[in-house]
């Protein structure tokens, strides 16, 4: 195989992305390499927005979740009385988009000139907007007499977007919920009651308030990466896509990488390139920086690995957002379930969805959320909010028989920092993962907070007449202990893991801010949730798309340099 100029390895969000971008010079060979299978985008379990709850449910393995998804797992942590947690990532063309919730949130102003601020200049707000504006079709605004409709607050949702915060033309179709739940209805009628404004726009001017999400979605289907970045640019004979491929480590000469070297089909190979780009995201790219001699010099002699470049701050820094869900049991069948009674909608949600792409299997069931704050001092957001019109749930919620709610209470900025280090020095060896949740700078205050405020939500007029009782934790857990207590044992992660290798200019910091490659390093770059320094205040996959489309545009701006 010829040499190739861009050699980019993982074809999630950011992989697909810098796929099409960089392949838009024709004079670019571009090599994509994926461990997963290729063409995943319209495979049924993928399109549909419902089927996110079945890849990671066991009794439903025999539709085909499990050839989506690559498990990772923590060891045991000590705040959590030495419980570890599952931590899946999608597999294939496509990655994590294939199987995530399909929420697009951007995050907060205040994140990114975070970023900005710690040494990362040109990665503000303003400096990433217009990406943000490039890489999205907002379906509001490109169609918004179709969606007039859509209502919030007694006004059609369309006419309450600033266009301003927005693109248009973008490959990423970002949607309204399809079909509402009317129990979500509920839900914003409660929080309202319960003091929290509507927001029409959480990507907007600002964040606060409680309204309906907006989806990687189009015309009631699931759009991924792959759908949006990879299948329209497939045809150009510059791109090669080289899928259910494993890569080992890299190559390097001295300290340049000139390739990778994979396993596919039993056999090794060698794939070279010009460039090197990770794109693996934050488990398996710091992995393989270490496996191929770069990273903290004495992790690195622990399993006898030659040192090629001392980076201290590989695999550190992880940081993921803490979720706790509340369970309610209804008394009506308003909510979307499985039961006798319910059985005569359920074969119209079918027929809906095969004749129109509407009802149930058009919704994730979390329709609607909130950005709030637990300081009353602050108007900052600090936990998010999931309102979701069934039971059935990746983290712990019963099932999809019978009719209940769940309200999800997601910190957004935990404190706690984590590490990722090597098991051994084989690459098929998953790495040492621990979030150090509740250690150091991470405590439970805001979790607990989150809780009591949810609480309050859902004892306000418009639930009266649907909740049947609180099934988790149960209404007797009321105590500071006693919610710590559930909170220990219930907490999981919204699996949105970013930091590992942090861009900056510090001692612990692993890519330039204003190139992206790997400090002291030639031919080598990270591009993706990685590189993130900190956490942004919402789901992660919109900041990822948008430094991915930001790192293209440094590439190519570099190459015009030349």
């Amino acid at each position: 195989m010829a040499p190739f100029d861009y050699v980019i390895v993982g074809a999630g969000a950011a992989g697909c992305v810098l796929a099409n971008r960089l392949s838009e010079n024709p004079q670019n060979r571009v090599a994509l390499i994926e461990a997963g299978a290729d063409r995943n985008a319209r495979k049924a379990i993928v399109r549909i927005p419902l089927a996110m709850v079945t890849f990671m449910a066991p009794a439903l393995a025999f539709l085909g979740g499990p050839k989506f998804m690559s498990w990772f797992e923590t060891e045991p942590e000590p705040g959590l009385q030495g419980r570890s947690m599952s931590l899946p990532r999608g597999r294939g063309t496509g990655g994590s988009t294939n199987v995530n919730g399909q929420i697009f949130m951007r995050g907060q102003r205040e994140d990114f000139d975070a970023w900005r601020d710690a040494g990362n200049p040109g990665w503000g707000y303003d400096d990433l907007l217009p990406y943000f504006r490039k890489l999205e079709r907002f379906e509001l605004l490109a169609e918004p007499e179709r969606k007039r409709s859509i209502r919030l607050g007694g006004k059609p949702l369309a006419e309450q977007i600033d266009p301003a915060f927005h693109g248009t033309d973008g490959p990423l179709n970002i949607a309204p919920p399809r079909s509402v739940n009317p129990l979500t209805q509920a839900y914003l009628e409660a929080a309202q009651l319960a003091g929290h404004p509507l927001n029409a726009d959480f990507n907007g001017e600002r964040q606060n308030g409680v309204g309906f999400y907006t989806f990687t979605q189009k015309n009631g289907e699931r759009v991924t990466a792959e759908g949006a970045y990879l299948d329209p640019v497939r045809g150009r004979p510059n791109l090669t896509v080289i899928p259910e491929t494993r890569v080992d480590r890299l190559i390097l000469d001295e300290a340049t990488v000139t390739g990778v070297a994979v396993r596919r089909g039993g056999r090794s190979e060698i794939v070279e390139g010009r460039e090197t780009i990770l794109a693996a995201g934050s488990f398996v790219s710091p992995q393989l920086l270490m496996l191929s001699g770069i990273g903290p010099a004495r992790e690195l002699a622990r399993h006898d690995i030659p040192l090629v470049v001392d980076l201290p701050g590989v695999g550190q820094n992880l940081q993921d957002h803490l979720d706790v869900t509340l369970e309610y049991r209804a008394k009506t069948t308003a909510p979307y379930g499985l039961s006798w009674k319910a059985l005569p909608r359920n074969i119209l949600h079918v027929l809906d969805w095969l004749f129109r792409r509407r009802g149930l299997f058009s919704s994730t069931t979390a329709e609607a959320g909130g950005f709030v704050s637990t300081d009353p001092a602050s108007d900052r957001p600090d936990v998010q909010l999931f309102f979701c019109s069934g039971r059935a749930n990746t983290q712990a919620a019963s099932g999809f028989t019978g009719h209940g709610f769940l309200m999800h209470v997601c910190q957004l900025r935990p404190g706690s920092i984590g590490q990722l280090t090597l098991r051994s020095a084989d690459p098929g060896d998953k790495p040492y993962i621990r979030y150090n949740f509740f250690r150091g700078d991470s405590s439970m205050d805001v979790l607990r907070a989150g809780i009591r405020l949810a609480r309050k939500i859902m004892a306000q007029k418009p639930f009266e007449s649907h909740l049947g009782a609180e099934i988790d934790p149960g209404p007797d857990v009321e105590s500071d202990g006693a919610l710590d207590a559930f909170i220990r044992e219930r907490v999981g992660t919204l699996f949105h893991p970013v930091g590992t290798c942090a861009m900056g200019d510090g001692e612990h910091a692993v890519v330039d801010p204003a190139t992206l490659r790997v400090h002291g390093v030639g031919g080598l770059r990270v591009i993706d949730a990685s590189i993130m320094p900190t956490i942004v205040s919402a789901n992660t996959v919109a900041a990822t798309y948008c430094l991915a489309e930001k790192g293209a545009d440094l590439i190519r701006n570099e190459g015009a340099l030349q």
